[in-house]
């Protein structure tokens, strides 16, 4: 990176209060426990201080599998010395039954490490039936696991099912043929014939016992933090970008074992942060972006054990829905509210730009501007990421901000590659997540920023508590000062079209940086009555075709994408080839 970030006083540093969560719906499992510093194994009540290692963010159920073997690859972020598993049955049509599941160690492919691969049980059974809509966790199993090690966790499905299911395009999950039955404990891979890059059934896998600090950051998007790449959204197998937080987690695994936390990726690729009406209404659930964040933030990040903070980088799929900038915003606020009483902290993020991607209209800007400077002068969140400004157009004598910068672009305009994914990892400072000190990772492209392009801050805090400093991004150059200070850095001024003003109603169309009407102090003449209903009738005509255009390109997106899922139904190879998409 070489965008310089500006770090001011007040970080807040990790919550107190540790969230209460529960094992799972269908089987409680060990209570989580709470602590600060170095983990231990249990705490003071016995039970598990239990941190997330992997997490998958159910989506959707793209078809039926029958009496199947499930292998998914689970990449750890920390290790530990006991590992309990979750099954999740979000998306059934019925009760899952699964006959047995086990773990192990991959050593390649679906092949496990001989000797590594453990039964699980439920409740001290080997089998369980997970009712529609629930999960469980396993019970614990004693072994000894790494951070960066990946594991197996074989799932066997004993009967008809509707897969539910998780579009990764990262690490591959295999599956025998259906009616082939129970090969959880196999070592070898052979039976496994069919590969595939989505998560089936495993939504989490926790760890206790770990070296170091018993606490975990999630990341909280939609597919720009999930990894899409749009050259790879029409591929059943594909190595698709890298996301940002997978960088993350590579950057704090550079650090000893005992100064490492965990970054989880709770991001689902077109979801949204409200519950607005989409195109496809109810289906869209279902079928396509998973619940809206609001609702699936209680199981994935409230109820985590062992999650101190969130990343909170999603909404721009709102927009594009047609949601207002104050949806969104109320978006927001809520999830502060909801966090914050639990305890985790908040780290806010600015929408990334998009500016040219399909069906992005000005009217979209506008709000994702309002949206935006809402995020960076708000002081709402106690910490502020300003990644818009890190994958922006703003370098090598370009000054787009409300475009992305080429190289960091994954052709659609939208989603960042990984050259620009790795740039936002970058960027945030690992002190934030309680893993200070982890080393920067080498830029894959040229990046100098454009002079005279005025460069916002990439970090702002906003807290009365803590020391001044100031980062530069990509180097350890860091001066501190013990002066408390509550102010952010000073606010730059993009020269774009999408800047929005300070309290000009003028170059805001009639409304304030808010989107509420600006008013006027000043006494009306006799003579100005024509002019006003005239303004007025101009002022509903243009309602009338605004609203018009409105629903014309909600017909579009909505024939877009019931065309895409058509596409992808009549592509897939039924409950194990399926194909991932993204508005």
């Amino acid at each position: 990176m070489t965008l310089t970030a500006s770090v001011l006083a007040g970080m807040t540093g990790a919550a107190s209060a540790s969230p209460s969560g529960t094992a799972g719906s269908g089987n409680s499992g060990p209570a989580p426990g709470s602590t600060t510093g170095a983990a231990t194994t249990t705490n003071g009540s016995g039970a598990p201080n239990w941190v997330p290692a992997f997490t998958s963010a159910m989506a959707w159920t793209p078809g039926p599998a029958y009496d199947t073997t499930v292998r998914q690859v689970v990449p750890l972020g920390v290790g530990g010395t006991l590992v309990r598993v979750e099954l999740s049955n979000l998306f059934g049509s019925g009760p899952l039954s699964v006959g047995a599941a086990t773990v192990g160690v991959q050593a390649s492919g679906a092949d496990a490490v001989p000797g590594s691969i453990q039964a699980l049980s439920f409740d001290g059974s080997s089998a369980t039936t997970i009712p529609t809509g629930a999960s469980v966790w396993s019970d614990p199993v004693q072994t000894k696991t790494h951070a960066g090690e990946d594991l197996l966790v074989s799932v066997w499905v004993s009967g008809p099912a509707a897969v539910t299911s998780h579009y990764d395009a990262g690490p591959l999950s295999y599956a025998t043929s259906d009616g082939v039955g129970d090969l959880v404990s196999a070592t070898s891979s052979s039976a496994f014939g069919l590969p595939s890059t989505w998560d089936r059934w495993v939504a989490a896998v926790d760890v206790a016992g770990t070296p170091g600090p018993a606490a975990a950051t999630v990341a909280f998007g939609d597919s720009i933090s999930d990894g899409f790449n749009i050259a790879c959204g029409r591929s059943d197998i594909c190595q698709a970008t890298t996301p940002w937080p997978d960088f993350l987690q590579q950057r704090i695994d550079r650090l000893p074992v005992d100064r490492r936390t965990a970054v989880v990726d709770e991001s689902i690729t077109a979801n949204t942060l409200t519950t607005i009406e989409t195109p496809l209404g109810d289906r869209y659930r279902v079928g396509g972006g998973g619940p809206p964040g609001l609702t699936r933030m209680a199981s994935e990040v409230l109820d985590q054990p062992g999650v101190k903070r969130v990343i909170l980088l999603l909404g721009t799929n709102d927009l594009w829905f047609g949601a207002s900038a104050a949806q969104v915003i109320n978006g927001y606020k809520t999830f502060l509210a909801r966090s914050e009483a639990k305890g985790i902290e908040v780290i806010g993020s600015t929408l990334l730009p998009r500016e040219g991607s399909d069906g992005w209209t000005a009217a979209d800007q506008a709000r994702w501007a309002v949206v935006n400077h809402w995020i960076l002068t708000s002081h709402a969140f106690p910490v502020v990421l300003d990644l818009a400004a890190v994958v922006a157009d703003v370098y090598n004598g370009a000054c787009q901000p409300d475009r992305l910068f080429p190289p960091y672009n994954s052709g659609d305009s939208l989603h960042p590659d990984s050259a620009g994914q790795l740039a936002m990892a970058d960027a945030i400072p690992t002190s934030l997540l309680g893993s200070a000190g982890a080393p920067s990772l080498a830029s894959l492209v040229k990046a100098t920023p454009t002079a005279g392009c005025n460069h916002p801050a990439v970090v702002r805090a906003y807290g009365s508590v803590g020391s001044s400093s100031t980062t530069t991004t990509g180097k350890a150059s860091t001066t501190t000062s013990s002066t408390p200070s509550s102010t952010t850095a000073p606010t730059t001024t993009r020269t774009s079209k999408s800047t929005v003003p300070g309290s000009s109603a003028e170059r805001s169309g009639g409304k304030n940086a808010t989107g509420e009407l600006a008013g006027s102090s000043r006494g009306l003449g006799t003579g100005s009555i024509l002019g006003i209903v005239l303004v007025v009738v101009v002022v509903l005509l243009g309602a009338r075709v605004l609203a018009v255009r409105r629903r014309r390109r909600a017909r579009r997106r909505r024939r877009a994408l019931v065309a895409e899922l058509r596409r992808q139904r009549e592509a897939s190879v039924v409950g194990h080839g399926e194909r991932g998409w993204s508005p």
